[in-house]
């Protein structure tokens, strides 16, 4: 038995232990995919929303990382629909970091003003899948594509750091 003359020694003993274990650095992650999801909401902000997927305001942008090792195309587990084009959803625009859509996409549900397409990365296709509305890429303040709806770019020149839609 600990005599009352001691207590306050292994109490203090035994939450600066705790303490040391709780301020173990985590080890570093093995996932290439999460790395970039960490990096991504590091410099981005955003949620993470599936493995692979970061999204901001509440949804309506979301970022899906392809893997690493392959620049296929996204598989949509609701089918393709009347407006989709590529894989982009129907009733958003998108952008990929591949031509042909392929590689990661950059998907918009919303119309906003001057939507940013940094997180991307480099932009090189672009797809308009909804029923009605123009989407405009810009590199600067020169616009450098124009999409009709249900219209999509397979190729892109490099340097798109913008998205407008109306």
């Amino acid at each position: 038995m600990i005599s009352r003359k001691f207590m306050p020694f292994v109490v203090l003993a035994s939450v600066a232990g705790a303490v040391a274990l709780s301020a173990t650095p985590a080890a570093a992650s093995t996932d290439p995919t999460q790395d970039q999801v960490d990096a991504v909401i590091a410099e981005f902000g955003g949620t993470q929303t599936a493995a692979n997927e970061v999204s901001w305001d509440d949804g309506a942008v979301v970022l899906t990382l392809a893997a690493d090792d392959t620049a296929s195309r996204f598989s949509d587990p609701s089918g393709i629909t009347a407006f989709s084009v590529g894989t982009c959803p129907s009733g958003s625009f998108c952008a990929y970091s591949g031509t042909s859509y392929t590689g990661s996409r950059l998907t918009f549900s919303s119309c906003t003003t001057g939507n940013p397409v940094a997180a991307l990365g480099t932009v090189r296709s672009l797809a308009n899948a909804r029923a009605a509305g123009t989407v405009r890429a810009y590199a600067g303040w020169s616009t450098v594509a124009t999409l009709a709806p249900s219209t999509g770019r397979t190729s892109v020149s490099a340097g798109i750091d913008k998205l407008n839609c109306s």
